[in-house]
């Protein structure tokens, strides 16, 4: 099972002037689409007295969920060739926003999309990537006489634990890496010798 893609770790930017038109690219990381449009309406403002805001940003290890706009440039010369930049690099969870104030001069429609893709590819080439693995959180309750051989198996396994509640038992969630889950779940169970109560959770990310 393939749960392991790539992304940026923080924000990045570069700039790229072309025949008097500056565009600016901004690659940021994101986790979610509300995410997205937050950052987008930020640099909106920040660039307020731009000719162009065009962006893409893709969400997820096989980037199902994605989105891109020319924001009034000819169709498919900014949003789609932004959007290509992130196929090209393979990556995912992030946004693309490049502001571009023109210069005068047009560029015609592949000087554009050239222009774009160029500065959104830059962008990229400066941010740090970060490698991120799809994971499962996992609740798991079992006596106190159990928690030496469960936090074996979390060590083992490299689980990052989320929350610890200690009442008559224990009450640990945990979450581990997709492709891991069944196999520390067995784990776990031949561990406290079938002591133990499993919850599977929610799916989420881990980075690297």
């Amino acid at each position: 099972m393939n749960d392991e893609y790539c992304s940026i770790k923080k924000s990045a930017t570069a700039t790229l002037k072309v025949e008097g038109s500056k565009f600016i690219a901004a690659a940021i990381p994101i986790e979610q689409q509300e995410d997205a449009e937050r950052e987008l309406q930020s640099i909106r403002k920040k660039y307020f007295d731009a000719t162009h805001h065009c962006f893409a940003y893709a969400l997820g290890i096989d980037r199902a969920q994605f989105r891109y706009s020319d924001d009034g440039e000819p169709a498919g010369t900014a949003g789609a060739k932004i959007f290509s930049a992130i196929q090209a690099k393979n990556v995912s969870d992030l946004l693309i926003v490049v502001t571009r104030y023109f210069g005068g001069t047009k560029l015609g429609v592949g000087g554009l999309g050239r222009a774009y893709y160029e500065a959104a590819h830059a962008a990229l080439d400066a941010a740090e990537m970060q490698t991120k693995l799809l994971a499962q959180q996992i609740k798991i309750t079992f006596p106190y006489a159990e928690t030496s051989g469960v936090m074996n198996c979390l060590s083992s396994f490299h689980a990052k634990i989320v929350d610890t509640v200690y009442n008559e038992d224990v009450s640990l969630t945990f979450a581990v890496r997709e492709s891991s889950a069944d196999a520390m779940v067995k784990q776990l169970t031949d561990a406290t010798r079938g002591n133990i109560a499993v919850q599977r959770g929610t799916h989420s990310t881990i980075p690297v």
